[in-house]
This record gives structure tokens, C-alpha cells and sequence, in this order.
């Protein structure tokens, strides 16, 4: 072997070791991100907080918002909208991360979804029932409660948190607004400019 072949096929052993250590992740496919989208949607479903506005007193509405207002409200607070929403912050996790995406859509298939939506669920008809019970978390499976733990404090997965509108479980700022306060104030915001209703409708 000449010399100046040996270095050359050492250079490019190197280089195909380099590329495939830096090679892109797979992507993300459609049917997990539908998939992540449905668990995010379910278990925090302040639509139906929203929805229960509207049913709860149809004349106090008709007093501040026209027809027009109104018609857009209830498209904007329909599960379909908030599903498209939540898609489209979705997808933004899944282009920028994919590798963290994964594991997160892992951890929710393996009970950490199943727990959050029963959270969710709860805590939603506590609210819109004025309950102040708290959830027992205690009361879960073993597996779940494992899987519930690992998604409420497990640090890989804070982005997680905060896209599912839980936030940091972690003692907080009283005196900072949390995760899910941030999230209802911005979609107050964006129903407000999209159906003309003044901000003061959501105060």
C-alpha cells in the first residue's frame, strides 16, 4: 500500500465515524405527534372551562357579546381549535427536539398520559363544581404513580410540563402567576383578537 493511500482511508474512516455520531435524528412522524397532541389536549382540558362559560348563563353572553362575538367564541373554545393549537406548539417540540420528543411520548404511553388526564380531568370538575378536594395521587396504581412522578419532577421532561400547561409541581413564587395561568391569559388574548371581544370579557 502506497503511503499516501494509507492516511487517505484512515481520513475517511474518521469522517464516516464523524458523520454518523453527527447524524440528524429521525424525525418525528405524523402519527406521533397526533398521538403527543390528544394526551396534551386531554390532560389539561381548559376548553372545557371555556365551554362551561358558555352554557353556564347564555343571557349574561348575549348581554356583552353581538351574535358575531359570540359565534366566534364558541369556535374558539371548541376542542377542535384547541386541538390545533396545541398541534401547532406540537409540532415545534417534535422539529426542535425530536430525540427529547420521543422519550416524553414514551413516558406518557407508558402511564405518565393515562395519570395526567385522571389529574386533569379532576381538577377540572373540581373547578367547574367550585370543589376545593384535592387530588390523591396516593389513590393511582403503583405504575402510574411511578410513571406520574417521573413526569411531574423528572427533569428531562420540563419541556413537557410547561407544553402541558402543569408546569413546575415544585414549590412556586406565590407571587408569579404559574404555567397554567399563563396559558389561559394567552388564549383569553387570542380569542379576544379574533372575535373583537374586549379584554375585560375574561377579567
Amino acid at each position: 500500500m502506497s503511503r499516501l493511500r494509507l492516511p487517505l482511508l484512515l481520513a475517511a474512516g474518521l469522517l464516516a465515524c464523524a458523520g454518523a455520531a453527527t447524524a440528524a435524528p429521525a424525525a418525528v412522524d405524523a402519527a406521533a405527534r397526533e398521538r403527543m397532541t390528544e394526551y396534551l389536549v386531554d390532560m389539561f382540558p381548559i376548553h372545557r372551562i371555556f365551554a362551561q362559560l358558555l352554557e353556564k348563563d347564555p343571557k349574561a353572553l348575549e348581554a356583552e357579546l353581538d351574535d358575531r362575538q359570540r359565534t366566534c367564541f364558541g369556535q374558539q373554545v371548541a376542542r377542535p381549535a384547541f386541538v390545533a393549537r396545541k398541534r401547532r406548539a406540537v409540532d415545534a417540540y417534535a422539529d426542535e427536539a425530536p430525540e427529547e420528543f420521543q422519550a416524553a411520548l414514551k413516558l406518557l404511553d407508558d402511564g405518565a398520559g393515562d395519570a395526567m388526564k385522571e389529574l386533569g380531568g379532576f381538577s377540572i370538575d373540581n373547578a367547574l363544581a367550585g370543589d376545593g378536594e384535592g387530588f390523591d395521587p396516593g389513590a393511582m396504581a403503583p405504575d402510574r404513580l411511578v410513571s406520574f412522578m417521573t413526569f411531574a419532577y423528572g427533569s428531562p421532561y420540563r419541556r413537557l410540563r410547561d407544553l402541558s400547561g402543569y408546569g413546575e409541581f415544585t414549590d412556586q413564587d406565590e407571587n408569579q402567576p404559574s404555567t397554567s395561568d399563563l396559558q389561559l391569559e394567552a388564549l383569553a388574548a387570542e380569542i379576544s383578537d379574533a372575535c373583537g371581544i374586549p379584554p375585560k370579557f375574561f377579567e
